[in-house]
This record gives structure tokens, sequence and C-alpha cells, in this order.
């Protein structure tokens, strides 16, 4: 059985509805928003994402 990896935002409420005041649809749009806040404690990092992350900083 697959693993669900998507942690919602903090800020994600429900389907159109963000606090930021975004067009929030968590499965394509909040996981690639630059203001993207994890709800809960990251159980599964993603590597990929994160060494992208350390190489665009420099």
């Amino acid at each position: 059985m697959a693993k669900y990896r998507e942690i919602p935002c903090k800020y994600y409420i429900a389907l159109g509805q963000c606090g930021k005041g975004r067009e929030a649809c968590h499965k394509n749009y909040c996981q690639h928003c630059d203001k993207y806040v994890p709800r809960a404690k990251v159980r599964c990092l993603n590597r990929k994402k994160e060494s992208l992350r350390a190489v665009w900083k420099l």
C-alpha cells in the first residue's frame, strides 16, 4: 500500500480557502506555493526538494 506523503499547509482551510488569500487546492497548488508551511511535524522529507533548495540558496 502506498504512503500518503502530502502534508497540509498551516494556512490551508478547505478547497478554495487559504488563510493567505491564495487559490487553495492542496493537491496541486499548495505544495508549490512559496508561502507553504507544513501544519504538522514532517515525517517524510522530500530529499530532492531539499537538495534543490540548498543549491538555489547558494
